[in-house]
């Protein structure tokens, strides 16, 4: 038997199976990030959050107002903004005299909607209700 025969059908068969591989694993990634499969839970996001609440506060003290944007604690406070989970963001508004704030993240692991806030003057986060 030639050898030559069988290696090409063999290197098409392995060709098209990497190319399956491939196929099915980006269309796996698209579905999770379009839908939040890979999204934080509520105990995720909130765990995250510790540094960056922190890092807040210490802003806070020091200047006598929260930062206009999470980026204003880069570096002197954070190495980097954490995030809730890989590929998600924490929302962050800030009141216009710079007093108060409020941290929002997205749950990821359900598809309606459901959401998590931290608020300054409660220092307690809220959920919604569907969680």
């Amino acid at each position: 038997m030639n050898t030559t025969t069988l290696c090409k059908p063999l290197g098409c068969l392995a060709l098209f199976s990497v190319g399956l591989c491939l196929f099915f694993g980006c269309a796996l990634i698209f579905v999770a990030q379009l839908y939040g499969i890979d999204g934080p839970t509520v105990q995720e996001g909130q765990v995250r959050a510790e540094t960056l609440l922190t890092a807040l506060e210490q802003y806070k003290t020091d200047t006598g107002t929260y930062p206009p944007d999470l980026q204003t604690l880069i570096p002197a406070y954070l190495p980097e903004i954490p995030r809730p989970a890989p590929r998600w963001e924490y929302t962050y508004t800030v009141e216009t005299n710079g007093e108060g704030f409020v941290i929002f993240f997205e749950v990821g692991r359900n598809f309606d909607g459901d959401y998590c806030e931290y608020e300054r003057e409660t220092k307690a986060w809220r959920c919604s209700d569907a969680i």
